[in-house]
């Protein structure tokens, strides 16, 4: 049963009424007594004090059902408030339950294999197919030389041997692809994403500027002459790729594997910081003021290369070829050059200072 707000007070007025009540009934009666005046006094006041206690206790009670009947009546007071707040909280509820049902159907479209229609179904060489989602199928074989694919959707597609010759994969994402053997010579894959396994590739005179090939797989890839400034090669699997005459300026190959043909290949300022150059072959490469320091070049080839100012601290340039490297005003301090062959080198003004240089040859 609800309360009316104006009988609220009148509680208050019953309360005060009670303890006057209470207080009177504790007074003694002036009677006959075997005990004197100021123990029944004594007594008197013990027993008011516990009666006081009592009441105390009852209106704090008192007060709390009085807030609760508050509220109440507040609701009845504002029903529509009330009403507001419910279906604020339903449409709250409905609107996260979208975002999920939107999550998962997002999940489903990446995952499950496309079906083109339209345009998108026309698969053929020079065909047209900008951004055509045709992520997961199986594109494997086929003629799509010249075809036109800028920001289409591969990933997870099979494009294993391929002929994706003068393609235009500008913005493309290629993640997870499979293109080993594909022919991606001349193809123009800017700023494409390409997480993919390029194994035995032919990426020969491919402009890869700006792209991304983050733990890429490009064992015995063909990357002569390609174009890769700025792309991001960190972690990238580079074994036996050609990389031969490729411009690798402003790239980052932090983490790389780069044993690989890197002949005359233009390296100049390149951040190389921790790379795996084991056995690479860097021969007239143009490694001027790049950044090489704890990297691995052991037993590599690096005759005749430009290192004019690199910084090679603590490098492991182990049995490496330094035949007529360039290194004037490098920094090789801490590094280990034991059996390396620096015959014909120049070495004016390089830093040696804490360097191991047992059984180095031709360094005066």
């Amino acid at each position: 049963m609800i309360a009316n707000p104006c009988n609220l007070g009148i509680m208050n007025k019953i309360i005060l009424a009670t303890i006057l009540s209470v207080i009177l009934l504790t007074i003694p009666f002036t009677s006959v007594s075997a005990q004197s005046p100021e123990e029944q006094k004594k007594e008197a006041n013990a027993k008011l004090k516990e009666k006081i206690k009592e009441l105390m206790k009852e209106i704090v009670s008192l007060k709390k059902e009085n807030e609760s009947l508050k509220k109440e009546n507040a609701k009845l007071k504002n029903p529509e408030k009330s009403q507001d707040k419910t279906k604020s909280e339903t449409k709250t509820s409905d609107k996260t339950a979208k975002t999920t049902k939107q999550t998962t159907d997002t999940t489903k479209q990446t995952t499950q294999p496309a079906n083109p229609t339209g345009k998108c179904a026309n698969l053929v060489k020079g065909a047209l197919l900008m951004k055509c989602d045709l992520n997961g199928m199986n594109l494997s074989g086929k003629d799509l030389s010249g075809a036109r694919l800028d920001g289409a959707n591969l990933f997870e597609s099979n494009l294993q041997g391929a002929n994706l010759q003068g393609a235009n994969l500008n913005g493309a994402n290629l993640n997870g692809a499979n293109l080993q053997g594909a022919n991606l010579q001349d193809t123009n894959l800017k700023g494409a994403y390409l997480g993919a396994n390029l194994q035995g590739t032919n990426l020969q005179g491919a402009n890869l500027q700006g792209a991304y090939l983050y733990g890429a797989i490009l064992r015995d890839a063909n990357l002569r002459d390609a174009n890769l400034y700025g792309a991001d090669l960190s972690f990238v699997d580079f074994e036996g790729t050609n990389l031969n005459g490729a411009n690798l300026q402003d790239t980052n190959l932090k983490g790389a594997y780069l044993g690989a043909n890197l002949q005359g290949a233009n390296l100049q300022g390149l951040n190389l910081h921790n790379a795996n150059l084991f056995k690479a072959n860097l021969s007239g490469a143009n490694l001027q003021e790049a950044n090489l320091y704890n990297t691995n070049l052991e037993k590599a080839n690096l005759s005749g290369a430009n290192l004019k100012g690199a910084i090679l601290q603590s490098v492991n340039l182990q049995g490496a070829n330094l035949r007529n490297a360039n290194l004037e005003g490098a920094n090789l301090q801490g590094a280990d050059l034991t059996g390396a062959d620096l015959t014909g080198a120049n070495t004016i003004g390089a830093d040696f200072s804490r360097a191991n240089l047992d059984g180095v040859k031709g360094l005066d």
